[in-house]
């Protein structure tokens, strides 16, 4: 059984209907219940060509991440269809990113971002794992940050932050459910082309758009693909292009394992000389 924040756009439904597809339960959470029927239909479509089809249970419910006992009540309601089981497999991709410059942006702007896109965050994973725990369930969960939760440059104040904080929730998630079995990732996603982004794009400073340059959004289906490979390979720290694997590496900390000790250690090379470089090129750009 898969739980999925943010499961009626972008990321959310992409691992929902990948999942679906392979044979997995869905819950997908949401605020919007026009866009929840919308993604649940897909989902359903998803997994239409399996010989179990019928036994899987596709659920989705409305809620705000942002509030607790609106996700205690989201997660009562999901396991309610498995018999009061937690879910196996817990996906944290609702977030928001409303990109500006420091001094002109809203001190609400930076705990609303604060509120969607760490606590939404923390509320899912406290309230779920307690049940995980208490049922042992042998478990994933996935934190979705972002390459802007390993690093940041102008216009991103408002966001990268709350990204950073995903990493660290993660790192210390990651030691303290190794004594129940429950393995915990960090997802690191690059551009996704989704509804996010065009709102995004609304507010995005000039210079903030011309840093980024010719950057390729991955589709949200390519994302997710992205990310169940590096899943089922174990890695903690998931990337889902070259830029963010280079990202990766340069600020791994002390305690992430590595997830290919030679490749890491060719890429912190490469990325070291990358890093210079861009400090460089942004300095000329700045005079």
């Amino acid at each position: 059984h898969a739980y999925v924040t943010g499961g009626s756009k972008g990321l959310g439904k992409a691992i929902a209907k990948l999942l679906a597809s392979k044979g997995a339960h869905v819950t997908i959470i949401a605020r919007d219940k026009d866009h929840l029927q919308i993604a649940l239909e897909e989902i359903k479509d998803a997994a239409k060509g399996r010989e179990d089809y019928k036994n899987l249970i596709f659920n989705a419910i409305s809620a705000d991440v942002t509030n607790y006992e609106d996700s205690v009540r989201a997660l009562n309601e999901a396991c309610d269809l498995h018999n009061g089981r937690a879910p196996d497999f817990i996906f944290c991709c609702a977030g928001a990113c409303k990109p500006g410059l420091f001094i002109e942006q809203d001190i609400s702007e930076f705990e609303s971002g604060m509120q969607l896109n760490y606590h939404g965050t923390l509320y899912t994973v406290h309230v779920r794992v307690k049940r995980m725990t208490r049922q042992r369930i042998k478990g994933k969960i996935v934190l979705v940050s972002s390459v802007l939760g390993v690093m940041s440059f102008i216009g991103f104040s408002q966001y990268a932050p709350t990204k950073y904080a995903l990493r660290g929730l993660a790192e210390t998630l990651r030691n303290e459910l190794l004594l129940y079995d429950i393995s915990v990732h960090c997802y690191f996603a690059g551009t996704i082309d989704s509804p996010g982004l065009q709102q995004e794009n609304k507010t995005k400073p000039k210079i903030t758009s011309e840093i980024e340059g010719d950057d390729v959004a991955l589709s949200p289906d390519q994302a997710a693909k992205a990310l169940y490979k590096s899943l089922c390979k174990g890695h903690f720290h998931i990337t889902s292009d070259l830029g963010g694997n280079i990202c990766r590496v340069a600020s791994k900390g002390a305690v992430s394992p590595t997830n290919n000790f030679i490749v890491d250690s060719l890429l912190s090379a490469f990325a070291w000389v990358c890093k210079n470089k861009i400090n460089f090129y942004f300095v000329l750009y700045i005079l």
